[in-house]
């Protein structure tokens, strides 16, 4: 089966599994259920433990001062060096309007307060350009996979081709207005750090962001209500992301937690910061000397928490490989090419935590039968 078919199927076959009678959280939450239904509990080996409480927090970068050009080389050393080290920052001083920001988490909390029928009538389930978009539960792959606590809406933001605004939010009015001018933000700021991230290998400063073409800019609204059994769940497995490049704009409630040195940090956002952090495939091409980190969601008995996260995926026909100016006799190519659309379809289509999709391109690893 061709890789395009393949992921249509897998897309189809997620959508019939979703029409299985299984409650999402927002109505588990609101029928202020005691205890956790199975379906959410995890074996007791997986589930999420305190973080160690140690001195040690995610880089802050202030992005300030990018045209001079000693302060840019300091930017640049500081981005690689978080890059290789955690696979995450945070900005700040990075270019978008701070009465943006609060725009954009003030109509995406109107949107998840709204009835849940209201929601899904609004933004239906049903297969996207590169996953399933809509209002719901996602990554239901099999009756035996643990479900994390979190409902969410997926849609595309850019290019115009993948959009279907049809299917955004109606409530509120501004909703559209508002994230088609945070995408456009977006997308300004990631070609910028694209082009740091490049400059912290070595490359032309366009090296990365000419690679991916046109690429695809996804929004994914993560929505965690309180849990009566928050250490018996996940709100999201732990993962990295596949995609190239992340952004998240966080509410201020802590439930990000971060992976480093085999520890679990969690993240507490700095006022009028984003969070930023290295994608499966653009660990790839810098041939695993940026790192995309394994994170997770945990939630709360208390506070809702709401997490807006940008995606940057390259097109379906581009192909992933290690850069070739960073290959020599000393440094040889770690990993496999693959077309994005490919790896797309495994990452999305089978039950993994942690990071086997991108580990399997490993040239030295025997589970590249992911891959065929």
């Amino acid at each position: 089966m061709d890789p395009t078919s393949a992921s249509r199927e897998a897309l189809l076959n997620q959508l019939e599994r979703l029409q299985k009678p299984i409650d999402l959280v927002q109505t588990l939450h609101e029928r202020q259920v005691k205890e956790v239904p199975a379906r959410y509990i995890l074996p007791s080996d997986q589930r999420p433990s305190r973080p160690l409480q140690v001195q040690q927090s995610l880089p802050v970068i202030d992005l300030a001062g990018l045209e001079h050009i000693d302060q840019r080389y300091k930017i640049v050393s500081q981005i690689a060096q978080a890059s290789k080290e955690w696979g995450f920052f945070q900005i700040i001083n990075h270019g978008i309007p701070l009465s943006l920001l609060e725009s954009v988490k003030g109509v995406s909390q109107e949107f998840l307060e709204l009835p849940l029928e209201e929601k899904r009538k609004q933004c239906p389930m049903r297969p996207g350009t590169l996953m399933l978009e809509g209002y719901g539960r996602f990554f239901d792959i099999s009756d035996d996979m643990v479900l994390d606590w979190v409902d969410a809406l997926v849609h595309y933001i850019s290019p115009e081709w993948a959009k279907a605004v049809e299917h955004w939010p109606k409530i509120p009015s501004t909703y559209r207005e508002t994230y088609e001018n945070y995408g456009e933000e977006v997308m300004r700021l990631m070609q910028k750090l694209l082009g740091l991230l490049s400059e912290g290998l070595g490359l032309e400063t366009n090296y990365i962001y000419t690679l991916i073409k046109e690429s695809l800019l996804q929004l994914r609204i993560n929505y965690y209500p309180p849990c009566p059994q928050p250490d018996l769940v996940n709100g999201l497995r732990p993962h990295s992301d596949g995609d190239l490049l992340t952004v998240l704009l966080d509410d201020g409630v802590d439930g990000l937690q971060v992976e480093k040195d085999d520890q679990w940090f969690t993240v507490t956002s700095v006022p009028g910061s984003l969070i930023v952090n290295i994608g499966d495939l653009l660990q790839l091409v810098s041939n695993g000397i940026y790192t995309s980190a394994q994170h997770r969601a945990v939630v709360n008995t208390i506070q809702d928490r709401m997490s807006i996260v940008m995606f940057l995926i390259p097109q379906r026909d581009v192909m992933m490989g290690v850069a070739s100016e960073l290959i020599d006799e000393a440094h040889p190519r770690l990993y496999r090419t693959i077309k994005a659309e490919e790896y797309g379809t495994v990452y999305m289509s089978q039950d993994f935590q942690g990071k086997c999709p991108v580990n399997a391109l490993l040239i030295d690893q025997a589970i590249g039968f992911l891959y065929v």
